[in-house]
């Protein structure tokens, strides 16, 4: 019996600059924005950058210090609880390289099912972490979440597009 054919998969890399200029423009931008575009709340830019790199690199170590690392980033910067956004990417980071290990991840709809999959965990993980840690944490609405995951893989599926420019081939 012959064994299955495993499809390639394909590692990309950028230049350190690269990653390092998208992580905090996305930390910078993150609590600009509202003041400017108040539908901007629901947007998570951090998140989103954790997402395509952990995707690119297909490392879940990688995508879970990367995560964590611009987690806390982004509690330092928060008026939150310290950690709980580090926990979240954390974990973002790791199921999106194993995500993009198990699935073809180079069509449109594949990135835009991880992307989207992704952002509803994080804002569950996120509402399970405040139920937890405050007393009298604010309730999840659905329109909300629909919104906030809505909202975030449209932006995802503009910024991919944008930051795959950068990569090559590892």
């Amino acid at each position: 019996m012959a064994a299955p054919a495993e499809r390639p998969i394909n590692v990309y890399r950028v230049h350190p600059l690269t990653l390092w200029i998208a992580a905090l423009l996305a930390l910078v931008l993150q609590p600009f924005l509202p003041v400017v575009l108040p539908a901007a709340h629901l947007l998570d830019l951090p998140l989103l950058v954790v997402i395509y790199f952990s995707i690119m690199r297909r490392s879940k170590v990688f995508g879970t210090i990367f995560g964590a690392a611009l987690g806390l980033a982004e509690d330092a910067l928060s008026h939150g609880f310290l950690g709980m956004f580090g926990i979240a990417n954390a974990l973002v980071g790791y199921f999106g390289a194993w995500g993009s290990i198990q699935f073809d991840l180079e069509q449109f709809l594949g990135r835009l099912a991880l992307t989207s999959a992704l952002v509803l965990f994080h804002t569950l993980v996120m509402s399970g972490l405040r139920h937890v840690l405050v007393a009298s944490p604010p309730p999840l609405e659905l329109l909300d979440l629909v919104s906030i995951v809505l909202l975030n893989s449209a932006l995802a599926m503009i910024l991919f597009q944008a930051l795959d420019r950068f990569r090559r081939p590892a």
